[in-house]
């Protein structure tokens, strides 16, 4: 008899805790990054450069660490990613200099991707052709962190400064390091032993990437986190420099506006096995477009105003919350074979997105909210437009007549 896990809620909420630790890592700092370019006697704006450098090692480890998982098992690429994380996080509380700062975060980045793409993995995994659902709540764990460590950020480094917060993300670590070495046992039963080797490795995403759907949801994933990574990034000077709202108060503003991810995830998780994810993508690529430019057309005509900016996010958000699990998850229930794979690409894909959409804020960055709503509406309008190129057409029903 096997000694894999089964489906169990004990297994769902530590990957819960696994898919959300990427988001806390990053969410829980943003209301800080002012007062740490401050204390590091870095330029204004630099702070980006880090949030940007923590997505691109997040991106770019997937490519590496869902094959390798494939290869050598689950649970040891896990426990050595989330080590990594622990020292990365531990760094950059002792950071002197921004340099030093984003070298950490890379690191952390690293650390913290092995969580995100083995969770995914491990849903595969364990609930096989029932994964839909599973994969859906765990995004919807990851979407309770964007929405609440902006508040707990906000508040914690209102009273207590800007290492309590990385603090905090350093204790969450440690507390999932730990239930994962005492609960979780390895659920990859077929291991690959050519995996994770370059030719194999190039071979399989030439072949993931030959399918069309694949391709679509890839591209408007992306895309759409590039959408509300610009936002992500850039709100912080908006809200707090531009607007005059404290940390706290921000913190709590946005967490408003990110709410609406949690309603969208849940329609996911109740509607995927009914409408299909392909289907799902294409209604929350409408909706991520609608309020992208609806923010461009409110800023334009209006200015800028705490409620011109955040109401039209709000269907951002609410679409990306329907189509963030439901691209992962018709990217990966095909491809079980190579779950890792695909999880990993997907996880690729989502953070190639946010990489450009930060580099750019931060190339375009002059003091006002131009780069943020602009490019904001040029990702969204992107994802829709992927989609509607990409995705496979149904066959006429006239066509498959004898």
């Amino acid at each position: 008899m096997h000694d894999y896990p089964a489906p169990s809620r004990t297994l769902l909420l530590i990957l819960v805790a696994l898919t959300a630790l990427g988001e806390i890592s990053t969410q829980m700092i943003i209301p800080s990054l002012g007062a740490i370019e401050l204390m590091m006697a870095a330029r204004a704006g630099s702070s980006v450069m880090a949030l940007s450098a923590f997505v691109a090692a997040f991106g770019l480890g997937q490519l590496l660490l869902g094959p390798v998982s494939d290869r050598i098992g689950r649970r040891p690429v896990l426990l050595a990613g989330l080590s990594v994380y622990l020292l990365a996080t531990l760094w950059m509380l002792l950071a002197s200099s921004m340099g030093e700062f984003i070298a950490a975060r890379v690191l952390q980045g690293l650390g913290a991707c092995a969580a995100l793409v083995l969770a995914r993995a491990i849903v595969r995994d364990v609930w096989q052709a029932q994964a839909g659902p599973a994969l859906a709540l765990t995004v919807i764990g990851m979407l309770c962190a964007i929405v609440v460590s902006p508040m707990i950020g906000g508040l914690l480094a209102s009273y207590s400064g800007w290492q309590a917060p990385i603090l905090l993300a350093l204790l969450i670590g440690m507390g999932v390091l730990l239930a994962v070495a005492a609960l979780y046992r390895e659920s990859n039963q077929h291991l690959d032993p050519r995996a994770g080797q370059l030719s194999t490795l190039a071979s399989n995403y030439v072949d993931l990437l030959k399918s069309r759907s694949f391709q679509a949801l890839a591209l408007t994933l992306a895309c759409t986190y590039g959408a509300m990574f610009a936002v992500i990034a850039g709100s912080s000077a908006v809200y707090i420099g531009l607007l005059g709202l404290s940390a706290a108060e921000y913190g709590m503003t946005f967490g408003a506006i990110v709410s609406a991810l949690i309603a969208g995830a849940l329609f996911t998780r109740r509607k995927i096995m009914l409408l299909g994810p392909q289907r799902i993508v294409g209604i929350g690529a409408v909706l991520v477009a609608t309020g992208a430019i609806g923010t461009l057309l409110v800023y334009q005509l209006f200015g800028l105003s705490v409620i011109g900016l955040s109401l039209p996010q709000v269907l951002v958000t609410l679409g990306g919350g329907m189509l963030l699990p439901a691209s992962v998850a018709g990217a990966v229930m095909p491809n079980a074979h190579r779950a890792g794979l695909a999880a990993g690409f997907m996880g690729f894909a989502q953070m190639a997105g946010a990489t450009c959409s930060g580099l750019l804020l931060s190339t375009l960055q002059d003091g006002t909210a131009w780069p943020m709503v602009l490019l904001n509406g040029l990702f969204a309008v992107a994802a829709f437009s992927a989609f509607q190129l990409l995705r496979p057409r149904p066959v006429a029903s006239a066509a498959l007549a004898p």
